[in-house]
């Protein structure tokens, strides 16, 4: 059994108990098509899906909207395949996989032929 030693240790685990815990609630909402709760779901990814959209575009910044777009509908989709039994501590992994991929799609026909 580890003691602890200072407070900042409690206060970290009670902080991070609560960001799991609204994760949580934030996933249940997305599955019921609850717009706050994905609103909820895309401000703790935001910086995740900002950087993987630049990591691709670098500066363009139509570019890089359009690929934050595709990651945000990615998260809501991982958000709808994500098992119920699942532990929450993963999701966050569960869920760069869906993004990515989403990033990584062809625009469209018309898009590839003139773009």
């Amino acid at each position: 059994m580890k003691v602890t030693l200072s407070q900042d240790e409690v206060t970290n685990l009670a902080a991070a108990n609560a960001q799991t815990e609204t994760l949580e609630k934030a996933i249940a909402g997305c599955k019921l098509g609850d717009w706050e709760a994905k609103h909820d779901l895309e401000r703790q990814f935001a910086s995740l899906i900002a950087m993987l959209a630049e990591k691709r575009v670098g500066d363009d910044h139509k570019a890089r909207n359009f690929l934050m777009e595709r990651g945000r509908e990615g998260l809501y989709r991982a958000a709808k395949k994500f098992p119920k039994n699942g532990q929450v501590r993963q999701f966050r992994i569960f869920a760069i996989d869906h993004i990515e991929t989403a990033m990584d799609k062809p625009k469209g026909f018309l898009a590839r032929l003139f773009g």
